[in-house]
C-alpha cells in the first residue's frame, strides 16, 4: 500500500488560534520512523499552550504543531531504529513527549526528564514548524519519530480510548508514588480531580494508601464522585468548604503524609498544601501554573521539615507501569476518556477540556486524526 505523501496537522499560529495545514511526509533514514496517529491525548498544559502561556515562559515560539501524548502505529521505520526500539511496521506504540539529547550529564545518568543538552524543553508538541522535519506534534495524521525518541509497545487489543490514557496514568504513578516515597497505609491528599488527579487516586490505591482525600471545585462534582468510585475515601469541595480545616478534621489533626497538587494555574492549592501536610511529610507539585507566582512562608517549610518536590513530566519506569495497569484492566479506565475530536475540531476539544463549553465537564479528551 502506497504511503501518503503528505500529512495534515493542526498548527497553533498564535494564542487561541489553530489552523489546519498540510506538510510533506519526511524521508525516513536508518535511525528514525514515521508514526501514524490513532489518538493524541490532551492535558491541562495543552490548554495553557493554546492560551499562549507557553510563549510567555519560553517553552514555545512561533507556529507549532501541539500534541505531546501521541498514541499510534509504526507506519515506516529504519532498520537500525527497528532494532534499537524493538518495534516494526504495524506495532502500536506510546511515545514519551521528551526527546532526550542523550549527551548531557542528566541523560548519561539515566535522568532524561532533566535533560538540558538542547538548551530548551525539547518535546513533541512544543517544537516549531521551523524545526526540520516539521511533523513534531501529535495533533496530526502522522508524526516524525526522532532517533532519540523513547517508545513503549502497547497492546493493540486495547481500545485506543483506553490505551491513550498511558500518559496521565503514568503521571499519577510517578507523582503520587515514586516521587513521594509513599508507604503502605499513608494518607494522601490529591488537589484536583482532573484526569491526572484521578490517575493519582488509582496509583495511591494500588500502592496501598490508607486514606485518600481529593479536592476540587463544585462544578467538578461528577469527577469527585468518580474519585470516590476509584478509591478515594473522602472528597472536599474547595469553593464550598475550608480545605485546610476539613482535611485536618478528616486526618484527626495529623495532616497528610503526602500532598499532590495537580491543579493548573491556581496557586492557592500550594499554600493549602503547606498547611495540610504533616510535619516531615512530602508535597509534590505537578500542576503547571503558567506564570503566576506564589510566595511561600519558608519558615513553615523549615519548622515542619517539609519535603517539597517539583515534578516535570514522567519517566520511563512510570510509563511501563502505567501500560501494564492498562493492559491488566481493573479500574473503569474506559470511563475516564470523555470524547475524541477530529483535527478540524481541535479548538472545540480544547474548550471542552477547559470547561469552556456547555454540558458536563470532561475528564479526558483526545485528538483523532480521522475523526
Amino acid at each position: 500500500m502506497a504511503k501518503a505523501r503528505s500529512s495534515r496537522a493542526v498548527v497553533q499560529t498564535g494564542p487561541g488560534r489553530f489552523e489546519l495545514h498540510a506538510f510533506a511526509r519526511p524521508a525516513v533514514g536508518p535511525d528514525d520512523a514515521i508514526l501514524r496517529l490513532e489518538l493524541c491525548g490532551i492535558c491541562g498544559s495543552d490548554i495553557e499552550q493554546y492560551d499562549g502561556r507557553f510563549d510567555e515562559i519560553g517553552w514555545t515560539s512561533g507556529p507549532t504543531i501541539p500534541g505531546h501524548e501521541p498514541l499510534g502505529v509504526i507506519d515506516e521505520i529504519g532498520e537500525r531504529a527497528a532494532r534499537r526500539w524493538g518495534v516494526g511496521v504495524g506495532d502500536r506504540v506510546a511515545v514519551e513527549p521528551l526527546i532526550p539529547c542523550e549527551q548531557c550529564e542528566a541523560c548519561r545518568a539515566g535522568e532524561r526528564t532533566r535533560c538540558s543538552g538542547w538548551g530548551r524543553v525539547f518535546s513533541y508538541g512544543l517544537l516549531g514548524v521551523d524545526v526540520e522535519p516539521q511533523l513534531l506534534g501529535g495533533y496530526a495524521e502522522h508524526m516524525y519519530l526522532h532517533p532519540n525518541s523513547v517508545l513503549h509497545r502497547i497492546s493493540s487489543a486495547l481500545p485506543a480510548s483506553v490505551a491513550v490514557l498511558f500518559n496521565p496514568l503514568a503521571a499519577g504513578i510517578r507523582w503520587t508514588v515514586a516521587e513521594s516515597d509513599l508507604a503502605l497505609g499513608d494518607t494522601v491528599v490529591v488537589l484536583g480531580a482532573g484526569q491526572r488527579g484521578l490517575a493519582c487516586v488509582i496509583a495511591a490505591r494500588a500502592a496501598g494508601a490508607g486514606q485518600i482525600i481529593v479536592t476540587d471545585l463544585a462544578r467538578a462534582a461528577a469527577k469527585l464522585d468518580f474519585a470516590r468510585e476509584l478509591g478515594a475515601h473522602a472528597v472536599v469541595v474547595a469553593d464550598e468548604e475550608d480545605v485546610v480545616t476539613r482535611i485536618l478534621q478528616l486526618t484527626n489533626g495529623r495532616g497528610a503524609d503526602v500532598v499532590v497538587d495537580v491543579t493548573p494555574v491556581a496557586t492557592q492549592p500550594i499554600l493549602d498544601a503547606v498547611e495540610i501536610v504533616r510535619a516531615g511529610g512530602t508535597i509534590v507539585i505537578g500542576g503547571v501554573k503558567g506564570g503566576p507566582r506564589t510566595v511561600l512562608d519558608t519558615d513553615v517549610l523549615v519548622r515542619k521539615s517539609i519535603t517539597l518536590r517539583g515534578v516535570f513530566t514522567v519517566d520511563s519506569p512510570a510509563y511501563r507501569q502505567a501500560i501494564r495497569l492498562l493492559e491488566q484492566g481493573g479500574p473503569p479506565f474506559a470511563r475516564m476518556h470523555t470524547a475524541s475530536y477530529g483535527l478540524g475540531q481541535a479548538e472545540e476539544a480544547i474548550h471542552h477540556l477547559a470547561g469552556r463549553a456547555d454540558g458536563p465537564p470532561a475528564i479526558h479528551v483526545a485528538i483523532a486524526p480521522d475523526g
